[in-house]
């Protein structure tokens, strides 16, 4: 993958988060013995994979070692901003797993991926990223990063912008997490664990 990259470091209500502890990816089944070395170096305690088990079956599972969550998180109609829409508002059991799975100390490092590592994993980073307080632009330049790691990789703007725009109809990322089923206190635990303030 050209896409797996460490959440460290991004500027969060408090500080930053924490290098080392939070990473996003593409998938894993198609790296090189170099990345699986290079990726096992990275201690990683969870793997989180939210591809569907018919994506599995066609590209392979992933080629790394340890442990390995699959959370299927499905697009169920329409393409661009529909589809993120219909990701974000029909997958709240994946919301609700990836949220308590961050609350517990024991799962860092953690490493979640979809298949190209931009639309589901993007729809996450940016959930998590604004519950915690990010500028919205910096989420807004992290998710187009995918485009710069590899110009085959299409993302724009206003499919993620759907996705500010939904949770702000709710009131907020937090208030859109508690509806959801997300307890506020799985958040402020994510925050502890996450977030160093600045040196």
């Amino acid at each position: 993958t050209k896409n797996t990259r460490d959440l460290g470091g991004l500027p969060v209500t408090g500080g930053r988060l924490r290098a080392g502890h939070l990473f996003r990816s593409g998938a894993l089944c198609f790296i090189s013995g170099t990345d699986q070395k290079r990726l096992g170096q990275l201690q990683l305690r969870s793997v989180i994979d939210l591809r569907t088990p018919e994506e599995i079956a066609k590209d392979g599972a992933d080629r790394l070692a340890g442990p390995s969550l699959n959370w299927p998180m499905r697009s169920y109609h329409g393409r661009g901003a529909e589809s993120y829409r219909s990701m974000l508002l029909q997958n709240p059991l994946v919301l609700r797993k990836f949220f308590a799975h961050l609350a517990q100390a024991e799962s860092y490092p953690v490493l979640f991926h979809c298949s190209a590592g931009k639309d589901r994993s993007g729809i996450l980073t940016a959930l998590l990223l604004d519950s915690l307080g990010c500028p919205r632009e910096v989420i807004m330049d992290d998710y187009l990063q995918s485009q710069r790691n590899s110009s085959a990789l299409r993302v724009e703007r206003e499919w993620l912008q759907e996705v500010f725009d939904l949770v702000d109809l709710a009131g907020g990322s937090r208030a859109f997490l508690t509806i959801q089923g997300v307890p506020a206190g799985q958040l402020e635990a994510i925050g502890n664990y996450l977030i160093e303030t600045e040196p």
